[in-house]
């Protein structure tokens, strides 16, 4: 029998970065990925290396969840904490302290408790302050710069030192990190300007051109990430190390080496003073303020025109014998990405403008969350409203349920809907009602009453969140998440009935035969769907004892009467 693979806790999955790590190490490890988004939904193909557990982790009691689920699942050596807030305003935001202070004090604790190998913390290199001109950045400068990310860097990595003295820790400041579709924000609105082809802007160069930031190609920084994870056991318990290549590369360099690639010859470029791009950064910005739409250009970007953020990661070569790849280099790999964005323009805008629209709270994770919290009390308020004398007409086959049974199905459903609104997918409704509403047809119910239970759950759940302060007009995406679920539910209900209730006589007697095995086989495979670690009020059935396993659900159900 073959040793049980390591276990890594991936936060941030659904990121850029998390995203491909988790693909390049899925057939090597055995992944836990935290992300606020599902793994449908980032595009990360299903592996039987893969748990993924969809959760803020600002969420401190669904950590505890998550750090239970981690544990009877194999437990992990390593934590990989890639999940953090960053905004291009320069401005400060709740989310900065929220996610990327108080969400990585938890999971420091959460990786405590699991008794981790080595804890490997993503920072970055624009946490450094400029350093004057010809200077370098080196492992040992601080983390000095003054704006919101910065400082809340800063904090992070003093968490985290002090965390060292119980479980080793790695901070990895990375530089720029991008692929060969781009997916950095800043090399991606330069790249649009540049090869836009318009006679004037496509020119442009700032200042004189020499606004410098080193880069690193994500495949090198999943190479940094294995080293650190290969080598833990001799590693210092607590390592500061710059992901980057030496030095810096300009906007020059940037310019001449993808116009050269993508139009096949030199252009000479435009550049633009000082005072008249900062006037520039104003005006766009106005005009994207004026039009509802956020641009990546802002105005305090003028301060950081013909600096440059030069490193030295040669003390990170020597302690980890890792060195960035030559082809990886950026003035090499732009040959990749001018070619596709040339070849597949769709592809290209779309992988890198989801990016610029991300982010910090999702009112879709935040809804999921209070719905989550007030779960046993919104099923109990469903149920005693069935249980009403005044609904014996409305619901008359589920009042004649075992209470136990009862609970058990209302809270299937109330999962359902709540599912669909974490993963913003309601792709699993149709197969959720067509089983649903063959096991209701054989048993007697009508299709009304059926449909009532899905508008009872939509209703109860609505008013209940527009009670909540934080949901303060959002009524909206509380129709949109809830209501629309319940109707389509609603809808595939009906279609099914429909389809039963046209089927011939003798037909029906060899349906109701199988109707048992099939109905609850089926339905146990799409509870183990809709959650994860989430699932502990759907087993408070009694009877004989179902336990189903697999990497995105653990539940213990029952068969009695199915």
């Amino acid at each position: 029998m073959s040793e049980i693979l390591p276990g890594i806790v991936v936060t941030g999955a659904s990121g850029f970065i998390g995203r491909h790590f988790v693909i390049a190490v899925s057939e090597k490890f055995r992944l836990f990925c935290i992300a606020r988004r599902s793994q449908k939904e980032v595009g990360i193909p299903y592996h039987k290396n893969i748990h993924w557990l969809q959760l803020d982790i600002t969420n401190q009691k669904n950590l505890l969840n998550a750090l239970k689920y981690i544990k009877d699942h194999g437990g992990a050596e390593y934590v990989l904490h890639l999940a953090g807030y960053y905004d291009f305003t320069m401005k400060e935001n709740p989310a900065y302290e929220q996610i990327n202070v108080t969400g990585t004090r938890y999971v420091l604790d959460m990786s405590k408790s699991l008794g981790i190998k080595r804890f490997i913390f993503s920072s970055s290199v624009a946490a450094y302050k400029f350093p004057a001109l010809n200077n370098v950045l080196t492992e040992k400068s601080p983390i000095d710069a003054d704006f919101p990310y910065a400082r809340c860097k800063r904090k992070e990595e003093e968490i985290i030192q002090k965390y060292a003295k119980v479980f080793p820790c790695s901070i990895i400041r990375l530089a720029a990190v991008y692929s060969d579709w781009c997916e950095y924000p800043m090399l991606y609105m330069l790249l649009n300007y540049w090869l836009s082809g318009k006679r004037f802007t496509s020119r442009i160069l700032t200042g004189r051109g020499e606004s410098a930031i080193p880069y690193i190609h994500i495949k090198d920084a999943i190479k940094l990430f294995l080293r650190i994870i290969e080598t833990s056991d001799t590693l210092p318990y607590l390592g500061v190390y710059n992901a980057s290549p030496q030095g810096s590369v300009s906007h020059n360099e940037l310019f001449k080496t993808a116009t050269r690639y993508y139009f096949g010859g030199d252009i000479k470029p435009f550049r633009m003073p000082k005072p008249l791009a900062a006037l520039g950064l104003i005006i766009i910005s106005f005009l994207g303020w004026l039009n509802g739409k956020k641009t990546l250009e802002q105005p305090w970007m003028v301060g950081y025109i013909d600096k440059k953020l030069s490193v030295d990661a040669s003390a990170t070569y020597t302690a980890l014998n890792w060195k960035p790849t030559p082809r990886y280099h950026i003035l090499r790999r732009l040959l990749f990405l001018t070619e596709k964005m040339n070849s597949h323009p769709n592809n290209w805008t779309f992988r890198n403008e989801v990016l610029i629209k991300k982010v910090a709270f999702r009112k879709s994770t935040e809804i999921y969350d209070i719905l989550s919290e007030l779960r046993e009390s919104l099923v109990d308020q469903i149920i005693q409203e069935v249980i009403k004398p005044e609904n014996e007409h409305r619901f008359p086959n589920y009042r004649k349920m075992y209470p136990e049974l009862l609970i058990w199905y209302i809270t299937l459903n109330y999962q359902l809907v709540a599912a669909t609104v974490r993963s913003r997918d309601r792709s699993i409704i149709p197969i959720y009602a067509r089983e649903i509403a063959f096991k209701r047809y054989i048993d007697g119910f009508k299709a009304q009453e059926v449909k009532d239970i899905m508008f009872l759950i939509g209703k109860i759940m609505k008013e209940s969140l527009l009670k909540r302060p934080e949901l303060k007009g959002s009524k909206r995406q509380v129709d949109d998440y809830i209501i629309l679920t319940s109707q389509l539910a609603a809808d595939e209900f009906e279609d099914a009935y429909e389809i039963l209730e046209n089927q011939p006589p003798e037909h029906m007697n060899s349906i109701k035969d199988i109707a048992q095995l099939i109905s609850i086989e089926n339905l146990k495979r799409i509870v183990r769907q809709l959650e994860d670690f989430y699932s502990d009020s759907m087993s408070n059935r009694p009877g004989r004892e179902e336990v189903f396993d697999n990497h995105t659900f653990f539940v213990t159900l029952d068969s009695q009467n199915e």
